[in-house]
């Protein structure tokens, strides 16, 4: 008689399958990577206007940052920014906030999927290998 598989934990399938909220957070990064590298002939210390990147999909808030902040916070994989009220108990640590936005850290298995996603990981990691 077969033995019946083991149920996957908590923790396996949600490294395995990112929640929507996860997705969301690196596409909204991305897109704000791709916003930073259009304006990278302007100064840097002008406000550049961003997409909050929280989990939430209706929102689509502008956030204003200098170059060099967002740089400061893009440093990290699992950091976010989002407007003020926006983190997520669950899986967001505040690192550090102003009355424009909040610097969010992802936790568990958040931060897992948040460093896996990351785009400018890959692209260092793709330039590696060719060589």
């Amino acid at each position: 008689m077969p033995t019946p598989s083991k149920p996957e934990s908590s923790s396996q399938s949600a490294v395995e399958s990112p929640s929507a909220g996860d997705l969301r957070q690196s596409l909204f990064r991305e897109v704000n990577d791709q916003i930073e590298r259009l304006n990278a002939g302007w100064a840097t210390d002008a406000e550049d206007v961003v997409l909050c990147e929280c989990s939430n999909a209706d929102c689509h808030e502008p956030i204003e940052v200098t170059a060099a902040e967002y740089e400061t916070v893009r440093r990290f994989p699992t950091r976010f920014l989002v407007r003020p009220g926006h983190a997520a108990r669950e899986c967001d640590r505040v690192v550090y906030e102003t009355s424009e936005y909040v610097v969010v850290e992802k936790v568990g298995a958040s931060a897992e999927t948040a460093i896996r996603l990351d785009s400018r990981r890959a692209a260092t990691r793709d330039r590696t290998l060719a060589r």
